[in-house]
């Protein structure tokens, strides 16, 4: 589904102050970005946990990262869009991060691999996209659930940071959630679980649950 058809769909589980949000940004693009991203962050907060849509509160703080409340109780959350894609989550969780990216050899891949050979780049072949891809999207949701910066993070090593994710496929996108957790959490959370927005019968859009 196009960026613009998915901001349209989900217009309804936008809240006032995300609409305002969004009409501060010059590009048309941009705008869907935000709108499409929050609707479909409250949509799937409300399929998965039954809350009401009008206690799901997106905020934005002070770096521009979303943050997420229902009622009362505070959660992680993440947001990642690319071309005509979104990936969000949501979780009790001390860090978390998600990454979205399309499967493709990028400009300066070869220097890319090279310049990261000792760090989040150590073993990967150039012709190997797929484990490309998944130390990509794990820097880049590492970067985002510390709030940190992602040259400094690529020139780490990745073995850390792989059992607190899990990634998946869908056509030409990859995606990574990476959450680190608590030790004194981990036995209260739920395990990872996918879900992806397909328009009904109906033609509404409904969150399929996808097992890990």
């Amino acid at each position: 589904m196009a960026l613009r058809q998915l901001a349209r769909a989900l217009a309804n589980w936008n809240s006032a102050a995300e609409v305002t949000r969004a009409q501060t940004y010059q590009s048309e693009s941009r705008q869907q970005q935000h709108l499409a991203g929050r609707g479909l962050l409250r949509k799937l907060v409300c399929e998965v946990t039954g809350a009401a849509k009008e206690d799901v509160h997106i905020t934005r703080q002070q770096n521009g990262a979303p943050q997420l409340r229902i009622g009362n109780e505070q959660l992680a959350c993440s947001i990642s869009h690319k071309a005509d894609a979104v990936l969000v989550a949501f979780g009790q969780a001390e860090q978390l991060g998600v990454d979205i990216e399309a499967i493709a050899v990028r400009k300066r891949h070869d220097d890319l691999i090279s310049q990261f050979s000792e760090g989040f780049m150590d073993g990967v072949e150039v012709s190997d996209l797929t484990t490309f891809y998944q130390r990509w999207t794990l820097a880049e949701a590492v970067t985002k659930a510390r709030q940190g910066k992602l040259l400094a993070t690529l020139k780490e090593a990745f073995a850390g940071y792989q059992s607190a994710a899990v990634f998946h496929q869908e056509a030409d996108f990859m995606m990574c959630c990476y959450a680190l957790r608590s030790a004194q959490r981990v036995a209260q959370v739920r395990p990872f679980q996918w879900y992806r927005l397909e328009p009904d019968n109906g033609g509404m859009l409904a969150a399929q649950h996808h097992a890990q």
